[in-house]
Protein backbone atom coordinates (compact mmCIF):
# COMPACT_ATOMS: atom_id res chain seq x y z
CA UNK A 1 0.00 0.00 0.00
CA UNK A 2 1.19 3.51 -0.81
CA UNK A 3 2.33 5.53 2.21
CA UNK A 4 2.08 8.97 0.66
CA UNK A 5 0.55 10.65 -2.37
CA UNK A 6 1.90 14.13 -2.81
CA UNK A 7 1.51 15.91 0.50
CA UNK A 8 -1.21 13.53 1.62
CA UNK A 9 -0.44 10.80 4.14
CA UNK A 10 -2.18 7.51 3.37
CA UNK A 11 -3.90 6.08 6.47
CA UNK A 12 -5.73 3.01 5.16
CA UNK A 13 -7.38 1.47 2.13
CA UNK A 14 -11.16 2.02 2.07
CA UNK A 15 -12.10 0.03 -1.01
CA UNK A 16 -10.99 -1.31 -4.35
CA UNK A 17 -12.85 -1.81 -7.62
CA UNK A 18 -12.14 -2.75 -11.19
CA UNK A 19 -11.06 0.77 -12.02
CA UNK A 20 -9.55 2.43 -8.95
CA UNK A 21 -8.60 2.06 -5.33
CA UNK A 22 -9.78 4.47 -2.62
CA UNK A 23 -7.65 5.41 0.36
CA UNK A 24 -8.37 7.30 3.54
CA UNK A 25 -5.75 10.03 3.75
CA UNK A 26 -4.73 13.00 5.85
CA UNK A 27 -3.89 16.51 4.68
CA UNK A 28 -1.33 17.96 7.10
CA UNK A 29 -1.63 21.47 5.62
CA UNK A 30 -5.22 21.96 6.75
CA UNK A 31 -5.40 19.18 9.36
CA UNK A 32 -8.27 17.37 7.62
CA UNK A 33 -9.01 13.73 6.76
CA UNK A 34 -10.09 13.08 3.20
CA UNK A 35 -10.40 10.37 0.56
CA UNK A 36 -8.12 9.80 -2.42
CA UNK A 37 -9.13 7.76 -5.42
CA UNK A 38 -6.20 6.44 -7.45
CA UNK A 39 -6.52 4.87 -10.90
CA UNK A 40 -5.26 1.29 -11.04
CA UNK A 41 -1.93 0.77 -12.75
CA UNK A 42 -3.38 -1.46 -15.48
CA UNK A 43 -5.76 1.36 -16.40
CA UNK A 44 -2.92 3.82 -16.80
CA UNK A 45 -1.25 2.17 -19.81
CA UNK A 46 -3.05 4.38 -22.28
CA UNK A 47 -2.13 8.06 -21.94
CA UNK A 48 -5.26 9.22 -23.69
CA UNK A 49 -7.37 7.22 -21.23
CA UNK A 50 -5.48 8.78 -18.33
CA UNK A 51 -5.85 12.29 -19.68
CA UNK A 52 -9.56 11.82 -20.28
CA UNK A 53 -9.89 10.47 -16.73
CA UNK A 54 -8.36 13.67 -15.43
CA UNK A 55 -10.45 15.82 -17.78
CA UNK A 56 -13.67 14.24 -16.47
CA UNK A 57 -12.36 14.68 -12.92
CA UNK A 58 -11.77 18.37 -13.55
CA UNK A 59 -15.29 18.72 -14.89
CA UNK A 60 -16.70 16.96 -11.82
CA UNK A 61 -14.57 19.22 -9.66
CA UNK A 62 -16.53 22.19 -10.94
CA UNK A 63 -19.68 20.80 -9.32
CA UNK A 64 -20.61 22.27 -5.97
CA UNK A 65 -23.82 20.85 -4.61
CA UNK A 66 -24.82 19.64 -1.13
CA UNK A 67 -25.78 16.23 -2.57
CA UNK A 68 -22.61 15.71 -4.65
CA UNK A 69 -19.29 14.69 -3.15
CA UNK A 70 -16.83 17.61 -3.17
CA UNK A 71 -13.60 17.20 -5.13
CA UNK A 72 -10.69 19.14 -3.61
CA UNK A 73 -7.79 18.36 -5.90
CA UNK A 74 -6.56 16.22 -8.79
CA UNK A 75 -3.07 15.19 -9.82
CA UNK A 76 -0.71 12.40 -10.83
CA UNK A 77 1.81 10.38 -8.93
CA UNK A 78 4.14 7.95 -10.73
CA UNK A 79 2.01 8.43 -13.87
CA UNK A 80 -1.11 7.38 -11.94
CA UNK A 81 -3.88 10.01 -11.80
CA UNK A 82 -5.66 10.56 -8.51
CA UNK A 83 -8.58 12.55 -7.21
CA UNK A 84 -8.76 14.06 -3.74
CA UNK A 85 -12.30 14.34 -2.38
CA UNK A 86 -14.19 14.80 0.86
CA UNK A 87 -14.30 11.85 3.22
CA UNK A 88 -17.90 10.81 3.72
CA UNK A 89 -19.10 9.40 7.02
CA UNK A 90 -22.00 7.12 6.35
CA UNK A 91 -22.90 4.02 4.41
CA UNK A 92 -23.71 3.23 0.78
CA UNK A 93 -27.40 3.16 -0.01
CA UNK A 94 -27.41 -0.58 -0.75
CA UNK A 95 -26.04 -1.32 2.74
CA UNK A 96 -28.55 1.09 4.24
CA UNK A 97 -31.43 -0.67 2.47
CA UNK A 98 -30.28 -4.04 3.81
CA UNK A 99 -29.75 -2.79 7.38
CA UNK A 100 -32.97 -0.75 7.57
CA UNK A 101 -35.84 -2.70 6.00
CA UNK A 102 -38.59 -0.86 7.92
CA UNK A 103 -38.08 2.59 6.41
CA UNK A 104 -40.81 5.13 5.86
CA UNK A 105 -41.89 6.01 2.32
CA UNK A 106 -41.28 9.67 3.06
CA UNK A 107 -37.62 8.94 3.85
CA UNK A 108 -37.23 6.99 0.61
CA UNK A 109 -38.89 9.72 -1.43
CA UNK A 110 -36.67 12.32 0.25
CA UNK A 111 -33.66 10.38 -1.06
CA UNK A 112 -35.22 10.41 -4.53
CA UNK A 113 -35.76 14.19 -4.35
CA UNK A 114 -32.12 14.77 -3.40
CA UNK A 115 -30.96 12.54 -6.27
CA UNK A 116 -33.18 14.39 -8.75
CA UNK A 117 -31.96 17.83 -7.65
CA UNK A 118 -28.30 16.83 -7.67
CA UNK A 119 -28.57 15.28 -11.13
CA UNK A 120 -30.44 18.29 -12.49
CA UNK A 121 -27.61 20.48 -11.22
CA UNK A 122 -24.96 18.28 -12.85
CA UNK A 123 -26.90 17.81 -16.10
CA UNK A 124 -27.36 21.58 -16.44
CA UNK A 125 -23.54 21.80 -16.47
CA UNK A 126 -23.20 19.14 -19.13
CA UNK A 127 -22.08 16.25 -16.91
CA UNK A 128 -23.80 12.86 -17.10
CA UNK A 129 -23.07 10.39 -14.34
CA UNK A 130 -23.77 7.15 -16.27
CA UNK A 131 -23.45 4.94 -13.21
CA UNK A 132 -26.19 5.87 -10.75
CA UNK A 133 -26.54 2.94 -8.36
CA UNK A 134 -26.95 2.49 -4.59
CA UNK A 135 -23.23 1.81 -4.01
CA UNK A 136 -22.45 5.22 -5.54
CA UNK A 137 -24.92 6.97 -3.22
CA UNK A 138 -23.69 7.56 0.32
CA UNK A 139 -26.23 8.20 3.07
CA UNK A 140 -24.76 10.42 5.77
CA UNK A 141 -24.44 9.04 9.26
CA UNK A 142 -27.31 9.98 11.61
CA UNK A 143 -29.27 11.80 8.89
CA UNK A 144 -31.21 11.15 5.69
CA UNK A 145 -28.93 13.33 3.55
CA UNK A 146 -27.21 11.67 0.61
CA UNK A 147 -24.23 12.43 -1.60
CA UNK A 148 -23.54 11.06 -5.07
CA UNK A 149 -19.99 9.82 -5.63
CA UNK A 150 -17.95 8.90 -8.74
CA UNK A 151 -19.55 11.78 -10.63
CA UNK A 152 -18.49 11.82 -14.25
CA UNK A 153 -15.64 9.35 -13.80
CA UNK A 154 -17.40 6.02 -13.31
CA UNK A 155 -17.50 5.24 -17.02
CA UNK A 156 -14.97 6.81 -19.34
CA UNK A 157 -14.97 5.41 -22.84
CA UNK A 158 -11.65 4.03 -24.01
CA UNK A 159 -11.52 4.22 -27.81
CA UNK A 160 -8.94 1.45 -27.95
CA UNK A 161 -10.70 -0.80 -25.46
CA UNK A 162 -14.36 -0.23 -26.23
CA UNK A 163 -15.29 -3.88 -25.83
CA UNK A 164 -13.42 -4.23 -22.56
CA UNK A 165 -15.02 -1.09 -21.13
CA UNK A 166 -18.52 -2.12 -22.08
CA UNK A 167 -18.01 -5.55 -20.56
CA UNK A 168 -16.79 -3.90 -17.39
CA UNK A 169 -19.93 -1.76 -17.28
CA UNK A 170 -22.29 -4.68 -17.84
CA UNK A 171 -20.67 -6.94 -15.31
CA UNK A 172 -20.38 -4.15 -12.77
CA UNK A 173 -23.87 -2.64 -12.58
CA UNK A 174 -26.17 -4.01 -15.29
CA UNK A 175 -29.36 -3.85 -13.21
CA UNK A 176 -29.28 -0.04 -13.16
CA UNK A 177 -28.57 0.52 -16.85
CA UNK A 178 -31.03 2.30 -19.09
CA UNK A 179 -32.17 0.44 -22.23
CA UNK A 180 -30.15 2.77 -24.47
CA UNK A 181 -27.05 2.23 -22.35
CA UNK A 182 -27.54 -1.55 -22.48
CA UNK A 183 -27.80 -1.31 -26.28
CA UNK A 184 -24.58 0.70 -26.50
CA UNK A 185 -26.35 3.81 -27.75
CA UNK A 186 -25.63 7.40 -26.82
CA UNK A 187 -26.78 8.31 -23.32
CA UNK A 188 -27.89 11.63 -21.89
CA UNK A 189 -29.50 13.02 -18.74
CA UNK A 190 -32.57 10.84 -19.19
CA UNK A 191 -30.40 7.74 -18.86
CA UNK A 192 -29.39 8.88 -15.37
CA UNK A 193 -33.06 9.43 -14.54
CA UNK A 194 -33.85 5.86 -15.64
CA UNK A 195 -31.24 4.67 -13.13
CA UNK A 196 -32.91 6.82 -10.46
CA UNK A 197 -36.13 4.97 -11.31
CA UNK A 198 -34.40 1.64 -10.64
CA UNK A 199 -33.11 2.96 -7.30
CA UNK A 200 -36.59 4.18 -6.32
CA UNK A 201 -38.10 0.84 -7.40
CA UNK A 202 -35.63 -0.92 -5.10
CA UNK A 203 -36.26 1.52 -2.24
CA UNK A 204 -40.03 1.02 -2.50
CA UNK A 205 -40.11 -2.76 -2.98
CA UNK A 206 -36.77 -4.13 -1.79
CA UNK A 207 -36.32 -5.67 -5.25
CA UNK A 208 -34.74 -4.63 -8.55
CA UNK A 209 -37.00 -4.33 -11.60
CA UNK A 210 -34.99 -6.97 -13.47
CA UNK A 211 -32.84 -9.77 -12.11
CA UNK A 212 -31.24 -12.73 -13.86
CA UNK A 213 -28.33 -15.12 -13.47
CA UNK A 214 -26.94 -14.21 -16.90
CA UNK A 215 -25.98 -10.79 -18.22
CA UNK A 216 -27.46 -11.49 -21.66
CA UNK A 217 -30.88 -12.34 -20.22
CA UNK A 218 -30.75 -9.33 -17.92
CA UNK A 219 -29.94 -6.93 -20.78
CA UNK A 220 -32.73 -8.49 -22.83
CA UNK A 221 -35.20 -7.86 -19.99
CA UNK A 222 -34.05 -4.25 -19.61
CA UNK A 223 -34.55 -3.55 -23.31
CA UNK A 224 -37.76 -5.51 -23.98
CA UNK A 225 -39.68 -6.37 -20.77
CA UNK A 226 -41.87 -4.20 -18.56
CA UNK A 227 -41.19 -4.53 -14.81
CA UNK A 228 -43.83 -5.71 -12.34
CA UNK A 229 -45.74 -2.65 -11.03
CA UNK A 230 -44.56 -1.71 -7.56
CA UNK A 231 -48.07 -1.75 -6.10
CA UNK A 232 -48.37 -5.44 -6.99
CA UNK A 233 -45.26 -6.17 -4.92
CA UNK A 234 -46.11 -3.82 -2.04
CA UNK A 235 -49.87 -3.10 -1.88
CA UNK A 236 -50.82 0.33 -0.64
CA UNK A 237 -48.13 2.35 -2.40
CA UNK A 238 -49.68 5.68 -3.46
CA UNK A 239 -50.71 5.86 -7.09
CA UNK A 240 -48.68 9.04 -7.61
CA UNK A 241 -45.48 7.23 -6.58
CA UNK A 242 -46.34 4.26 -8.80
CA UNK A 243 -46.83 6.53 -11.82
CA UNK A 244 -43.53 8.34 -11.17
CA UNK A 245 -41.55 5.09 -11.04
CA UNK A 246 -43.30 3.74 -14.14
CA UNK A 247 -42.53 6.92 -16.07
CA UNK A 248 -38.87 6.81 -15.05
CA UNK A 249 -38.58 3.21 -16.32
CA UNK A 250 -40.02 3.84 -19.79
CA UNK A 251 -37.97 2.21 -22.56
CA UNK A 252 -38.28 5.31 -24.72
CA UNK A 253 -36.34 8.26 -23.23
CA UNK A 254 -38.88 10.67 -24.73
CA UNK A 255 -41.55 9.21 -22.46
CA UNK A 256 -39.54 9.67 -19.26
CA UNK A 257 -39.07 12.78 -17.18
CA UNK A 258 -36.94 15.04 -19.35
CA UNK A 259 -34.94 16.62 -16.54
CA UNK A 260 -34.25 16.27 -12.84
CA UNK A 261 -36.25 19.34 -11.90
CA UNK A 262 -39.48 17.87 -13.27
CA UNK A 263 -38.75 14.65 -11.39
CA UNK A 264 -38.00 16.51 -8.15
CA UNK A 265 -41.23 18.51 -8.46
CA UNK A 266 -43.26 15.32 -9.03
CA UNK A 267 -41.65 13.64 -6.01
CA UNK A 268 -42.27 16.72 -3.84
CA UNK A 269 -45.94 16.66 -4.87
CA UNK A 270 -46.11 12.94 -3.99
CA UNK A 271 -44.53 13.63 -0.58
CA UNK A 272 -47.06 16.40 0.07
CA UNK A 273 -49.89 14.09 -0.96
CA UNK A 274 -48.69 11.39 1.46
CA UNK A 275 -48.28 13.92 4.27
CA UNK A 276 -51.74 15.35 3.73
CA UNK A 277 -53.14 11.82 3.69
CA UNK A 278 -51.35 11.05 6.98
CA UNK A 279 -52.65 14.31 8.48
CA UNK A 280 -56.18 13.45 7.43
CA UNK A 281 -55.88 9.94 8.91
CA UNK A 282 -54.41 11.34 12.14
CA UNK A 283 -57.22 13.86 12.52
CA UNK A 284 -60.15 12.85 14.70
CA UNK A 285 -62.95 11.67 12.49
CA UNK A 286 -65.39 14.51 12.02
CA UNK A 287 -68.97 13.37 12.03
CA UNK A 288 -70.97 15.32 9.43
CA UNK A 289 -73.68 17.56 10.87
CA UNK A 290 -76.32 15.69 8.93
CA UNK A 291 -75.30 12.38 10.45
CA UNK A 292 -74.67 13.84 13.92
CA UNK A 293 -78.02 15.61 14.15
CA UNK A 294 -79.85 12.64 12.71
CA UNK A 295 -78.25 10.35 15.30
CA UNK A 296 -78.98 12.79 18.12
CA UNK A 297 -82.59 13.17 17.07
CA UNK A 298 -82.93 9.41 16.64
CA UNK A 299 -81.54 8.78 20.12
CA UNK A 300 -83.70 11.47 21.73
CA UNK A 301 -86.89 10.28 20.05
CA UNK A 302 -86.04 6.62 20.70
CA UNK A 303 -85.33 7.17 24.40
CA UNK A 304 -88.48 9.26 24.74
CA UNK A 305 -90.55 6.67 22.94
CA UNK A 306 -89.09 3.80 24.98
CA UNK A 307 -89.76 5.56 28.27
CA UNK A 308 -93.24 6.57 27.18
CA UNK A 309 -94.06 3.18 25.70
CA UNK A 310 -92.81 1.38 28.81
CA UNK A 311 -94.91 3.55 31.08
CA UNK A 312 -97.96 3.18 28.81
CA UNK A 313 -97.48 -0.57 28.51
CA UNK A 314 -97.33 -0.98 32.26
CA UNK A 315 -100.48 1.08 32.66
CA UNK A 316 -102.26 -0.87 29.93
CA UNK A 317 -101.11 -4.20 31.28
CA UNK A 318 -102.19 -3.30 34.81
CA UNK A 319 -105.55 -2.14 33.45
CA UNK A 320 -106.05 -5.43 31.58
CA UNK A 321 -105.22 -7.47 34.69
CA UNK A 322 -107.50 -5.29 36.79
CA UNK A 323 -110.41 -5.70 34.38
CA UNK A 324 -109.88 -9.46 34.20
CA UNK A 325 -109.68 -9.88 37.97
CA UNK A 326 -112.67 -7.65 38.60
CA UNK A 327 -114.71 -9.53 36.03
CA UNK A 328 -113.71 -12.91 37.46
CA UNK A 329 -114.36 -11.71 41.00
CA UNK A 330 -117.83 -10.48 40.07
CA UNK A 331 -118.66 -13.76 38.36
CA UNK A 332 -117.46 -15.96 41.19
CA UNK A 333 -119.37 -13.87 43.80
CA UNK A 334 -122.53 -14.10 41.72
CA UNK A 335 -122.17 -17.87 41.43
CA UNK A 336 -121.49 -18.19 45.15
CA UNK A 337 -124.61 -16.19 45.98
CA UNK A 338 -126.80 -18.14 43.53
CA UNK A 339 -125.69 -21.51 44.79
CA UNK A 340 -125.67 -20.77 48.56
CA UNK A 341 -129.21 -22.00 49.35
CA UNK A 342 -128.80 -25.16 47.28
CA UNK A 343 -125.54 -25.98 49.01
CA UNK A 344 -127.19 -25.49 52.37
CA UNK A 345 -130.02 -27.84 51.30
CA UNK A 346 -127.45 -30.21 49.78
CA UNK A 347 -129.28 -30.11 46.47
CA UNK A 348 -126.30 -31.47 44.54
CA UNK A 349 -128.30 -32.24 41.41
CA UNK A 350 -129.30 -28.61 41.06
CA UNK A 351 -125.68 -27.63 41.54
CA UNK A 352 -124.59 -29.90 38.70
CA UNK A 353 -127.16 -28.32 36.39
CA UNK A 354 -126.17 -24.86 37.59
CA UNK A 355 -122.49 -25.50 36.86
CA UNK A 356 -123.21 -26.88 33.38
CA UNK A 357 -125.38 -23.86 32.58
CA UNK A 358 -122.70 -21.50 33.88
CA UNK A 359 -120.03 -23.09 31.66
CA UNK A 360 -122.20 -22.85 28.58
CA UNK A 361 -121.19 -19.91 26.36
CA UNK A 362 -118.40 -18.79 28.71
CA UNK A 363 -114.64 -19.06 28.26
CA UNK A 364 -114.02 -20.36 31.75
CA UNK A 365 -111.35 -22.92 32.35
CA UNK A 366 -113.28 -24.73 35.04
CA UNK A 367 -115.90 -24.29 37.77
CA UNK A 368 -116.08 -26.28 40.96
CA UNK A 369 -117.93 -26.17 44.29
CA UNK A 370 -116.48 -27.59 47.52
CA UNK A 371 -118.51 -28.14 50.67
CA UNK A 372 -117.42 -27.27 54.17
CA UNK A 373 -115.80 -30.72 54.55
CA UNK A 374 -113.54 -30.21 51.55
CA UNK A 375 -115.41 -32.56 49.22
CA UNK A 376 -116.10 -31.53 45.65
CA UNK A 377 -119.89 -31.48 45.24
CA UNK A 378 -120.06 -29.98 41.76
CA UNK A 379 -117.53 -29.53 38.99
CA UNK A 380 -117.17 -28.92 35.28
CA UNK A 381 -114.94 -32.01 35.42
CA UNK A 382 -117.39 -34.84 36.43
CA UNK A 383 -114.61 -37.23 37.53
CA UNK A 384 -113.71 -34.89 40.40
CA UNK A 385 -117.20 -34.90 41.94
CA UNK A 386 -117.20 -36.70 45.31
CA UNK A 387 -113.40 -36.47 45.57
CA UNK A 388 -111.47 -34.42 48.11
CA UNK A 389 -110.53 -31.05 46.76
CA UNK A 390 -106.88 -30.82 45.62
CA UNK A 391 -105.47 -27.51 46.67
CA UNK A 392 -103.38 -25.54 44.18
CA UNK A 393 -99.65 -25.94 44.74
CA UNK A 394 -97.02 -23.37 43.74
CA UNK A 395 -99.72 -20.80 43.12
CA UNK A 396 -98.97 -17.08 43.23
CA UNK A 397 -101.45 -14.79 44.95
CA UNK A 398 -101.88 -11.87 42.59
CA UNK A 399 -104.83 -10.04 44.11
CA UNK A 400 -107.52 -10.03 46.79
CA UNK A 401 -110.81 -8.32 46.05
CA UNK A 402 -113.08 -8.32 49.05
CA UNK A 403 -113.44 -11.92 50.16
CA UNK A 404 -112.25 -13.27 46.80
CA UNK A 405 -108.61 -14.40 46.54
CA UNK A 406 -107.01 -14.74 43.11
CA UNK A 407 -104.05 -17.03 42.38
CA UNK A 408 -102.04 -17.57 39.23
CA UNK A 409 -100.48 -20.96 38.58
CA UNK A 410 -98.95 -22.87 35.68
CA UNK A 411 -100.97 -25.59 34.06
CA UNK A 412 -98.12 -26.50 31.72
CA UNK A 413 -94.85 -24.96 30.52
CA UNK A 414 -96.70 -22.78 28.06
CA UNK A 415 -100.04 -22.19 29.77
CA UNK A 416 -101.19 -20.46 32.96
CA UNK A 417 -104.50 -20.19 34.80
CA UNK A 418 -106.14 -17.77 37.29
CA UNK A 419 -108.11 -19.34 40.13
CA UNK A 420 -110.84 -17.21 41.72
CA UNK A 421 -111.67 -18.57 45.19
CA UNK A 422 -114.83 -17.20 46.88
CA UNK A 423 -116.74 -18.40 49.98
CA UNK A 424 -120.33 -19.71 49.75
CA UNK A 425 -122.17 -18.00 52.64
CA UNK A 426 -125.66 -18.72 53.88
CA UNK A 427 -127.10 -16.80 56.81
CA UNK A 428 -123.68 -15.39 57.62
CA UNK A 429 -122.15 -18.81 57.80
CA UNK A 430 -119.56 -20.19 55.33
CA UNK A 431 -120.85 -23.50 54.05
CA UNK A 432 -118.46 -24.07 51.19
CA UNK A 433 -116.19 -22.51 48.61
CA UNK A 434 -116.50 -22.02 44.88
CA UNK A 435 -113.50 -22.03 42.46
CA UNK A 436 -113.62 -20.40 39.06
CA UNK A 437 -110.74 -20.87 36.61
CA UNK A 438 -109.91 -18.40 33.82
CA UNK A 439 -107.15 -18.77 31.22
CA UNK A 440 -104.19 -16.38 31.63
CA UNK A 441 -102.93 -16.93 28.04
CA UNK A 442 -105.37 -14.48 26.36
CA UNK A 443 -104.02 -11.76 28.63
CA UNK A 444 -100.46 -12.57 27.56
CA UNK A 445 -101.51 -12.57 23.92
CA UNK A 446 -103.21 -9.22 24.34
CA UNK A 447 -100.13 -7.77 26.03
CA UNK A 448 -97.96 -8.99 23.14
CA UNK A 449 -100.26 -7.27 20.69
CA UNK A 450 -99.92 -4.08 22.68
CA UNK A 451 -96.11 -4.39 22.65
CA UNK A 452 -96.01 -5.00 18.88
CA UNK A 453 -98.32 -2.05 18.24
CA UNK A 454 -96.20 0.23 20.39
CA UNK A 455 -93.00 -1.05 18.75
CA UNK A 456 -94.38 -0.39 15.29
CA UNK A 457 -95.49 3.07 16.35
CA UNK A 458 -92.05 3.76 17.80
CA UNK A 459 -90.28 2.63 14.60
CA UNK A 460 -92.50 4.78 12.43
CA UNK A 461 -92.07 7.78 14.73
CA UNK A 462 -88.28 7.40 14.98
CA UNK A 463 -87.95 6.92 11.20
CA UNK A 464 -90.04 10.02 10.54
CA UNK A 465 -88.05 12.05 13.07
CA UNK A 466 -84.74 10.83 11.55
CA UNK A 467 -85.79 11.80 8.03
CA UNK A 468 -86.89 15.22 9.20
CA UNK A 469 -83.64 15.69 11.13
CA UNK A 470 -81.56 14.57 8.11
CA UNK A 471 -83.34 16.98 5.77
CA UNK A 472 -83.15 19.82 8.27
CA UNK A 473 -79.46 19.17 8.97
CA UNK A 474 -78.83 19.21 5.21
CA UNK A 475 -80.28 22.69 5.07
CA UNK A 476 -77.71 23.66 7.74
CA UNK A 477 -74.66 21.76 6.41
CA UNK A 478 -74.90 22.93 2.78
CA UNK A 479 -74.29 26.62 3.61
CA UNK A 480 -71.41 25.56 5.88
CA UNK A 481 -69.86 23.65 2.98
CA UNK A 482 -70.27 26.72 0.79
CA UNK A 483 -68.51 28.86 3.40
CA UNK A 484 -65.68 26.34 3.81
CA UNK A 485 -65.14 26.15 0.03
CA UNK A 486 -65.01 29.95 -0.07
CA UNK A 487 -62.28 30.06 2.58
CA UNK A 488 -60.34 27.41 0.64
CA UNK A 489 -60.48 29.60 -2.47
CA UNK A 490 -59.08 32.56 -0.54
CA UNK A 491 -56.40 30.27 0.92
CA UNK A 492 -55.39 29.27 -2.62
CA UNK A 493 -54.92 32.93 -3.50
CA UNK A 494 -58.14 33.39 -5.44
CA UNK A 495 -58.87 36.76 -3.84
CA UNK A 496 -61.58 37.56 -6.39
CA UNK A 497 -63.81 34.73 -5.21
CA UNK A 498 -67.20 35.75 -3.80
CA UNK A 499 -70.15 33.74 -2.50
CA UNK A 500 -72.71 36.18 -3.88
CA UNK A 501 -75.72 34.34 -2.45
CA UNK A 502 -78.72 36.08 -0.90
CA UNK A 503 -80.31 34.37 2.10
CA UNK A 504 -82.70 35.85 4.63
CA UNK A 505 -81.20 34.14 7.65
CA UNK A 506 -78.02 34.02 9.72
CA UNK A 507 -76.14 32.26 6.91
CA UNK A 508 -77.01 35.10 4.58
CA UNK A 509 -75.38 37.49 7.05
CA UNK A 510 -72.30 35.23 7.19
CA UNK A 511 -72.05 35.14 3.38
CA UNK A 512 -72.30 38.92 3.23
CA UNK A 513 -69.58 39.27 5.89
CA UNK A 514 -67.33 36.88 3.97
CA UNK A 515 -67.70 38.87 0.73
CA UNK A 516 -66.87 42.09 2.57
CA UNK A 517 -63.81 40.45 4.14
CA UNK A 518 -62.69 39.20 0.70
CA UNK A 519 -63.08 42.75 -0.69
CA UNK A 520 -60.88 44.11 2.07
CA UNK A 521 -58.19 41.45 1.55
CA UNK A 522 -58.17 41.96 -2.22
CA UNK A 523 -57.87 45.75 -1.92
CA UNK A 524 -55.08 45.39 0.65
CA UNK A 525 -53.22 43.01 -1.66
CA UNK A 526 -53.63 45.33 -4.65
CA UNK A 527 -52.38 48.32 -2.60
CA UNK A 528 -49.33 46.33 -1.49
CA UNK A 529 -48.57 45.35 -5.07
CA UNK A 530 -48.94 48.95 -6.29
CA UNK A 531 -46.66 50.15 -3.52
CA UNK A 532 -43.99 47.62 -4.49
CA UNK A 533 -44.22 48.63 -8.15
CA UNK A 534 -43.94 52.30 -7.22
CA UNK A 535 -40.93 51.60 -5.02
CA UNK A 536 -39.29 49.59 -7.80
CA UNK A 537 -39.91 52.38 -10.35
CA UNK A 538 -38.41 54.94 -7.98
CA UNK A 539 -35.31 52.83 -7.54
CA UNK A 540 -34.94 52.45 -11.31
CA UNK A 541 -35.37 56.21 -11.74
CA UNK A 542 -32.71 56.89 -9.11
CA UNK A 543 -30.36 54.42 -10.79
CA UNK A 544 -30.82 55.97 -14.24
CA UNK A 545 -30.44 59.44 -12.77
CA UNK A 546 -27.22 58.44 -11.05
CA UNK A 547 -25.97 56.98 -14.33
Amino acid sequence: MLEKIGRFNILEELGRGGMAVVYKAYDPNINRPLAIKVLLEERCANKEYRSRFLAEARAAGLLSHPNIVTIYDIGEVNDRPYIVMELLEGEPLDEYMRSTPNRSRLEDLAIGIQLAKALHYAHSRGIIHRDIKPSNIIRAKDSNNIKITDFGIAHVEDPEQTRHTMMGEVLGTPQYMSPEQALGRQVDARSDLYSVGVVLYQLMTGKKPFESNTTATLLLQITTTEPVPIDQIVPGIPRSVKLIVERLLRKDPEKRFQNGKDLADALIDAVEEIRQDEIQRAKPKVLPIRVKWTLIMTVIVSVTMIIGATWLYKRQYASIIQQATEYGSSMVRFMAAESAEKVFNEDWIFLEVFIQDAMTGQRFGYLGLVDSHGIVRGSSAPDKVGQPYQKIENGELIATIGDVSIQRYDVSKSSSMMDFDAPVVFRDKEIGRIHLGMQWDPLDELSKQIVLTMLLLMIVTVAAASVVAYVFAGAISNPIKTLRKSFEEIKKGNLGYRIAQTRKDEFGELFESFDKMADTIQKSSENTTDARKLSSNEKNTDTHGAG
